[in-house]
């Protein structure tokens, strides 16, 4: 995979086989046609991403090679397209797991090396476990260095401070960012000041630029990455999660802080993991009390062992992560924007709303979604939102009948028909193999 893919990551802003949710529901394809048809689909890709990135003779070669592996797909999902798989959940995310194909690890496995991004002045951390395999995907933890007053701990000296012998590195991917030198993190951008968007951009650029090269670059198990925030990155670990919360399976915060001007109803469906210390027992219980509120059965308190960044807590924050995988349908969603240009979550997407800058302060822009299956029904309740789209697959309702879309009351009957080609391109677009919508539905909100 290639820099191409990280810039259109950043645009749109244990090992197993299938996803849990695959396992547990029949299909309509035996577990062979899966792998046949997983394994077509994987060589297509490969050579529509080299295609995509080839120039000259190496591109017309290319090209031949993606004629060829497209027909064997195509061949083969026509017939599973026979038998209902575009409509059958559990085969597609059989299908579609694992779905890229990763090349030969950039350096040595077992240690912690830094390097930067050819053509950006991106610097990062990486460690790959000893037994890395690039066929298997492996929990990934998006490490934030601690620091303070914009100097931050550079990343192979905080790996010692938080990883190093600890019983998690071996089983994870571990990517830490150099942060940018003087500039802050957990401060809440005021974008009426000059430079506040800039910057704003940078802390997101440093952090997901380099991440989405890792991503590109190494077997992330796109379920399973944990977003883990040192000192003085705790807040914006949050709010850095609260802009892109379908990318991540929980976070752990290491230093809490109080984070009462940032909105968290996009993070209902996050775990949240705050390691307490006495110093830190207030913030905590704050936090607690809005996440019961906001994110119920979300927070999770362990008490810290050792000093900051306790890496003494090791084994308690991995008996922690060992359940969490991140689902792309949950059946209830709240959408709280902290950022006018960061409007999606999960399955639910701003199209058009009052800017956060302008809007009265009780009427900020939100979405309420909730898909009822056994009634064939999505309700929506928005506010200060003009216009929105809504993602569907046959988790959410039953493509193949008719379903109802209630938008503030109204109720609209609907028919959609799924595309594998929007599907696909959406899956390429956020180099994402769980995120598996066939159907789009865009619609205004109804004046009240």
């Amino acid at each position: 995979m290639f820099i191409a893919a990280t810039l259109s990551l950043l645009s749109l802003f244990a090992p197993q086989n299938g996803s849990a949710a695959a396992q547990d529901a029949k299909g309509v394809l035996a577990a062979r046609e899966q792998k046949t048809l997983g394994d077509k689909l994987r060589k297509y890709l490969s050579d529509e991403i080299r295609y995509d990135t080839s120039e000259g003779k190496a591109r017309a070669k290319a090209s031949k090679s993606r004629r060829s592996s497209k027909a064997a797909f195509d061949k083969e999902w026509a017939k599973a397209e026979k038998k209902g798989v575009i409509g059958s959940m559990p085969d597609l995310r059989a299908v579609f797991y694992n779905c890229f194909v990763p090349g030969k690890p950039e350096v040595g496995k077992g240690n912690f090396y830094t390097r930067k991004i050819k053509g950006t002045d991106l610097e990062y951390g990486l460690q790959i476990p000893k037994s890395y395999k690039e066929k298997t995907p492996w929990p990934t933890m998006l490490v934030l260095p601690g620091g303070s007053n914009g100097s931050w701990e550079k990343p192979a000296d905080y790996f010692k401070q938080v990883w190093a012998g600890s019983t998690l590195a071996p089983k994870s991917i571990v990517h830490i960012p150099m942060l940018p030198k003087g500039l802050e993190m957990d401060t809440i951008p005021d974008y009426s000041r000059e430079g506040a968007e800039m910057d704003e951009d940078k802390r997101i650029g440093t952090v997901f630029g380099s991440f989405g090269y890792v991503m590109n670059n190494y077997n992330v198990d796109r379920e399973r990455v944990f977003l883990d925030c040192g000192h003085e990155n705790c807040g914006y670990g949050i709010r850095l999660a609260s802009l892109f919360p379908d990318r991540f399976a929980g976070i752990i915060l290491r230093d809490p802080i109080k984070v009462s001007d940032i909105r968290i109803g996009n993070l209902r469906n996050v775990p949240v993991l705050a390691l307490q210390t006495p110093e830190n027992a207030d913030q905590i219980k704050a936090m607690e009390k809005r996440w019961a509120d906001k994110c119920p059965g979300m927070f999770t308190i362990l008490p810290a062992k050792g000093a900051l960044p306790h890496l003494e807590s090791a084994p308690e924050i991995e008996t922690w992560i060992a359940d969490k995988q991140r689902s792309m349908t949950p059946m209830k969603i709240t959408l709280e924007p902290n950022h006018d240009r960061f409007n999606k979550t999960y399955w639910v997407g701003i199209l058009l709303a009052d800017s956060l800058q302008t809007a009265d302060p009780d009427k900020l822009p939100r979405v309420q979604a909730v898909a009822d299956r056994a009634n064939n029904r999505i309700t929506i309740d928005a506010q200060a939102v003009e216009r929105l789209e809504i993602l569907l697959n046959n988790d959410l309702v039953d493509l193949s009948k008719e379903f109802t879309i209630v938008i503030n009351g109204k109720a609209m009957k609907e028919t959609r028909r799924p595309s594998f080609r929007q599907m696909k391109q959406r899956m390429m677009n956020r180099n994402d193999w769980g995120y598996l919508f066939p159907v789009s539905f865009a619609a205004s909100v109804p004046k009240e």
